[in-house]
């Protein structure tokens, strides 16, 4: 019995083929890999931009109970309505029973990207038969 020790050129294809398809499939899940951080980038920063437009919304509404219960303008730079967020409320009187309220909002204190929003509403307070309440109105273009 004789053995033929010559290799033919096939014998090594299998093993080509093999690196060559995991060489494939590192790229395709490398790709894959990274489409996922990048989305879930994209989602983190769309909630906290929802969440800094949700925080504008409490903010005017925390100013116009106060304004309900006393017709002073003040200004409140410490609400911390939600964790890794900033919400400062302004309220100015303009004038014969106009308030002017702005809300700035920042959401990401801690660990960014930060997001910030701004929010402005202007209210009049009328009182009428020992009953308070605020009437949202559209400011004067000048």
């Amino acid at each position: 019995m004789t053995r033929c020790n010559h290799i033919t050129p096939r014998n090594g294809m299998a093993l080509i083929a093999a690196l060559v398809a995991m060489a494939i499939l590192s790229v395709i899940l490398t790709v894959v890999t990274v489409q996922v951080v990048k989305q879930r980038q994209m989602i983190t920063q769309r909630h906290r931009q929802l969440q800094a437009d949700w925080l504008i919304r409490a903010g005017i509404e925390s100013a116009a109970a106060r304004l309900l219960d006393s017709p002073s303008a003040f200004r409140d730079d410490k609400q911390e309505i939600a964790p890794n967020s900033k919400v400062r409320i302004v309220v100015e009187n303009s004038g014969a029973d106009l308030f002017i309220v702005t809300v700035d909002a920042e959401v990401g204190v801690e660990e960014g990207p930060l997001v910030a929003r701004s929010g402005t509403r202007h209210f009049r307070r009328i009182e009428t038969g020992g009953m308070v309440r605020l009437q949202a109105v559209v400011p004067d273009k000048q």
